[in-house]
């Protein structure tokens, strides 16, 4: 089966970076995808993507070497069958809030007799390889987002479950959900120490600690702090910042906007 570099990487402490995939677009996905992160996640819970779509941004991603992920929108099984089915080679599942729903995910990504999985594989083993129903179980990758009260109280039990690789936390939920707002230029003291909660239950656990970040210089800094599996904004913003800059750039040149 196809090797999953960055799972050997995140299990040996080895940092990894990569980003998420906001648009439906297939061609800005390989774009993203030739542009050298090591994971890409395409997302289904906070964007325009959908099961219609997943497959041909999948199929994108796979032009490279780079491992293509899936933000869940729910933990509903149905959701794990259609990712993985597609070629996901890691799911990303939103709002873990326990031991409980931490083991019913990787029960739904793994084959009897160690989890529920059905067989039908109409892309993961043409991607994955001919032995993919022995092996996708070392391979692919079971990420828990802890990003509420919940989840952080609940962090070590959920980073002990077999099965689970790495937690990824949502600073924008888990700033509203300790009750403050999101889109923070800096996290507020209270969101900070939840963050690195969780990142030390992780370690604790022999597990990777992720969390998702906007700049270069953030990702950075994440990175020294012992966080190995960051992400590092999105196609969207990357796009409007892109964009954005340029209009000004030009408005600084000639007439602005206003004088139209």
């Amino acid at each position: 089966m196809r090797t999953n570099w960055v799972k050997q990487l995140i299990k040996s402490g080895q940092p990894t970076v990569g980003s998420m995939l906001n648009s439906g677009s297939p061609l800005i996905a390989e774009i993203m995808a030739h542009a050298g992160f090591d994971w890409l996640i395409v997302d289904l819970e906070h964007s325009e993507n959908s099961l219609a779509n997943l497959q041909g941004m999948l199929q994108a991603i796979s032009t490279t070497s780079t491992v293509p992920l899936v933000r869940l929108p729910t933990q509903e099984v149905v959701f794990i069958k259609r990712a993985l089915d597609l070629g996901a080679y890691g799911l990303i599942v939103p709002q873990v809030e326990s031991a409980l729903e931490a083991a019913a995910v990787v029960k739904a990504a793994r084959y009897p007799p160690h989890g529920s999985r059905s067989w039908g594989t109409p892309r993961g083993l043409l991607y994955g390889g001919p032995d993919y129903f022995t092996r996708s179980a070392d391979e692919i990758m079971v990420v828990a987002m802890l990003e509420t009260r919940a989840g952080v109280e609940n962090a070590r039990q959920i980073m002990g479950i077999n099965g689970i690789d790495a937690c990824f936390i949502g600073p924008n939920d888990l700033s509203i959900s300790l009750g403050h707002p999101p889109e923070a230029a800096e996290l507020n003291p209270e969101v900070e120490e939840a963050a690195q909660a969780i990142k030390h239950s992780a370690l604790v656990e022999g597990k990777a600690a992720g969390i998702q970040t906007y700049t270069s210089i953030a990702a950075n800094q994440r990175l020294q702090q012992g966080f190995t599996f960051v992400g590092l904004s999105t196609d969207i913003r990357y796009l409007s910042t892109a964009a954005r800059t340029a209009a000004a750039e030009f408005q600084f040149l000639g007439r602005s906007r206003s004088e139209t």
